[in-house]
């Protein structure tokens, strides 16, 4: 769940223009996994960067990242399409070489 709501968050902010987006993700298993996801995004350029804040909200313990959106010289956004290949309902396997 946390996958396809970030990467929707990250599209709508770059069809806004905006230069971040801000993602709220329940403390745990979930951060570490955007952690590991917004890494790569950031090693292969498709994001500025991002960082992260823990707190609490609703007696709750909350992580927030800030994902800072990419854009070129002309103000074109790096990210021009993001989608998904596998869904819950058909599953499609590839390596991580074809990406």
């Amino acid at each position: 769940m946390f996958l396809s709501n970030r990467l929707t968050s990250i599209r709508n902010g770059v069809s806004a223009r905006s230069n971040y987006v801000v993602c709220q993700v329940a403390y745990g298993n979930s951060s570490s996994k955007a952690f590991a996801i917004l890494s790569i995004m950031r090693k292969r350029g498709m994001i500025r960067g991002f960082s992260y804040q823990e707190g609490r909200i609703a007696n709750k313990i909350k992580a927030q990242y800030y994902i800072y959106l990419k854009y070129d010289a002309t103000g074109i956004s790096v990210i021009d399409t993001l989608f998904f290949v596998s869904k819950p309902s058909r599953r499609i396997y590839i390596s991580a070489a074809a990406l």
